[in-house]
Formats: structure tokens, C-alpha cells, sequence
């Protein structure tokens, strides 16, 4: 035993595992505050000029526009008097009406202009919602059906 540990002292030491070999980035800068940078009220008005420049340059070659589309224009009158609109509406579906058979959709809206046939759908909804009417419509046809509800016997 004593002669084995001889021959291991009189091996070579075996070398040192390397280590793997690991890139490290580079730390991040730290944003700076304004207490330890020099900034001169020149050099401000400087940068502001031409950050407006470019700004104004941009916009040269991009027109910008913000007024609201003609259709929400439009809109702003109808919008304003809905509730008598509605009621108005309300009166013209129970002369329409005949007997409690309902209404078709496209019968009341034919002919008229897009935006006509979209506040028509917007009264309605309404009404819907106020359960004066009650819309239905069936699985294999694409047209809405309108049924009053309760007729209020003031505006017959």
C-alpha cells in the first residue's frame, strides 16, 4: 500500500478542467439624470428646432387630415332629435302594420339611400330595446322581420 502511494506522488498532476468558454456582454448603460449631465439651454432650443423641422417636413409630404368623415356630419342632426325621430318612426310602423303580420326589412328600406336604410336599422334597434317591437329573423333567410309589441294607444 505504502509502495501505491509512492507511484501516485511520483505521477504528474493532471491538469486543471478548463472552463467553459462563456461570452460575457457588456453591462448596460445606466440612463443618465439630469443632475450630472451639462446641457445648455442653446443646446435645448437647438435640438427643439430641429425636431419641429422634421416634423414639419414629415407632415409636408403626408397630408394630415382631422376633420370627422361627411358621414358623421350628417349624422349630427339625426343623432340630435333621435328620441323624437323614434317616436316618429314608431307612428309610421303601426300604420304600416296590417292585421299584427310582420314587417320585412327590406320592403321598408327599399329604395332608400344607404345612410337612410342604417338610421332606419338604428330606430329600430331602439325600439327593439324599448320592447315595442320585436325583431325576428329566420335561419334560411337573410331578410329581418319587424313585429310590434304592445301598440301604446297614445300615439294611434
Amino acid at each position: 500500500m505504502k509502495s501505491e502511494i509512492v507511484l501516485k506522488m511520483e505521477e504528474p498532476p493532471k491538469p486543471p478542467v478548463p472552463k467553459p468558454n462563456e461570452e460575457v456582454p457588456p453591462p448596460l448603460p445606466f440612463p443618465l439624470r439630469f443632475e450630472y449631465t451639462s446641457t445648455s439651454v442653446a443646446q435645448i432650443l437647438r435640438t427643439l428646432q430641429e425636431v419641429l423641422t422634421n416634423e414639419k417636413a414629415m407632415l409636408a409630404k403626408k397630408p394630415f387630415i382631422l376633420s370627422p368623415p361627411s358621414v358623421f356630419e350628417q349624422f349630427d342632426e339625426f343623432l340630435a332629435n333621435i328620441e323624437e325621430n323614434i317616436e316618429n318612426y314608431y307612428g309610421h310602423l303601426i300604420k304600416l302594420s296590417i292585421r299584427g303580420l310582420p314587417l320585412s326589412f327590406r320592403k321598408l328600406v327599399k329604395g332608400q339611400t344607404f345612410l337612410e336604410a342604417v338610421r332606419v336599422f338604428i330606430m329600430l334597434l331602439f325600439l327593439a330595446n324599448q320592447k315595442k317591437i320585436l325583431l325576428t329573423q329566420d335561419d334560411h333567410n337573410s331578410d329581418l322581420f319587424i313585429r310590434l309589441g304592445e301598440v301604446s294607444s297614445s300615439i294611434v
